[in-house]
């Protein structure tokens, strides 16, 4: 793929930058090529005003897109997109909700590269009936629909997706590749394992999750996640399951077994793909509840005393996390801050972050680039920049 070409606009400040490249491209898996979706989309430049703050970036195909919303991320969010993006992920759509320090510091430069779009919105969390009617629903129809033509496949999780067959060397895209042709399949059903505190009451500043927590539930559980095909799916009843076009279903990762609109499936398969959920230090944990115990669904409740048990049944031990970071690190794919930039990418990043700290909260779009990327919703309670 040429390189990308990428001009930007901040306020009134227009600025040509250079040819940038993905900081993360030499360090992916080996064999994470990725196909062109068909038919292309036409290239051009999209522009995405947000609040005074505008980014183009030209619209290309890709193949594998993630979904993130997140609140107070800050001390995680360089490691998860990280790993992803070596992994294999293309574009990472990130919904920084209510944070009361915005994550685009952490993350400009792979907003400048176009690897990450970038929101930042204010909102309640209300109480919802319907799935789609909440906050994450609403997130996930959001990346359905900017994924829609663009992208083969989109994952809508806030873990980590582990590949647990050496011979995909690490590669999430070089497994899906082998699911491309199935005619029924709306979205890959995978399982997911709980990662607990292993007894790490709090961690040092710049201490990952990867290297960090290998202590497990030993077995799957029945939950799942769907990597899910954008063009035969729609928002489902919650988290873990989507509705499908007819003639599509879920088909689960290992058995090829077809599932229908469920979140928890019996016999959990454990490969080529698993899920790591990861629940953190404990102080983490109880930091977590008191600040969102309902979640971000608005459908559910989070009890510590829960939390708890679970953590105290991690026994076995899982390395596919640290095995993970140590591979990233070797590659150079691992960095604690964002990468230098070129002078007038700096400039605009920084002046994208000025006015994301200083404005008066509501939703701003950047490092859009496909097709639309960046259009707006509201939940109520919403404030618009």
């Amino acid at each position: 793929m040429p390189p990308r070409r990428a001009t930007y606009l901040v306020a009134a400040l227009f600025l040509c930058v250079p040819q940038l490249i993905a900081a993360d491209a030499q360090d992916a898996p080996s064999n994470s090529a990725k196909p062109a979706v068909a038919p292309p989309p036409p290239k051009k430049f999209v522009e995405v005003p947000r609040g005074g703050n505008h980014l183009l970036h030209q619209s290309e195909p890709g193949y594998l897109a993630a979904c993130l919303v997140v609140k107070d991320g800050n001390g995680d969010i360089r490691e998860w997109i990280e790993y992803h993006l070596w992994a294999g992920v293309d574009k990472i759509f990130l919904f920084d909700h209510n944070s009361s320090i915005p994550m685009l510091r952490e993350l400009e430069d792979y907003v400048v590269a176009g690897k990450v779009q970038y929101t930042y919105l204010t909102s309640e969390l209300p109480k919802v009936k319907k799935f789609a009617d909440g906050l994450q629903g609403r997130v996930f129809g959001q990346c359905l629909s900017q994924a829609k033509g663009y992208y083969k496949w989109l994952t809508d999780l806030d873990e980590l997706m582990m590949v647990t067959d050496p011979a995909f060397n690490g590669s999430i895209p070089a497994v899906l590749r082998d699911y491309e042709s199935n005619k029924q399949l709306g979205a890959l059903i995978i399982h997911r394992v709980i990662v607990g505190s292993g007894g790490v009451q709090s961690r040092q500043r710049g201490q990952g999750m990867l290297e960090t927590f290998t202590k497990c539930i030993g077995r799957p559980g029945e939950h799942v996640k769907g990597i899910v095909r954008p063009e035969y799916a729609e928002v489902g009843g919650n988290a873990h399951y989507f509705f499908y076009a007819p003639g599509r279903n879920g088909i689960r990762i290992g058995d090829n077994k077809t599932v229908g609109h469920v979140h928890m499936v019996s016999n959990p398969t454990a490969g080529p793909l698993l899920i790591y959920h990861y629940s953190g230090s404990i102080d983490e944990q109880n930091a977590r509840v008191k600040r969102n115990p309902e979640g971000v669904s608005g459908m559910t409740s989070k009890d510590p005393r829960m939390l708890a048990i679970l953590d105290a049944r991690t026994n076995a031990t899982c390395l596919l996390g640290r095995q993970a970071h140590d591979r990233m690190a070797a590659a150079g794919a691992r960095s604690l801050g964002p990468r230098p930039l070129p002078a007038e990418a700096q400039a605009a990043a920084q002046a994208a972050v000025r006015r994301v700290l200083l404005g008066a909260g509501g939703m701003r779009a950047l490092g859009s680039g496909l097709g639309g990327s960046g259009r707006g919703f509201r939940l109520r309670g919403e404030r618009m920049g």
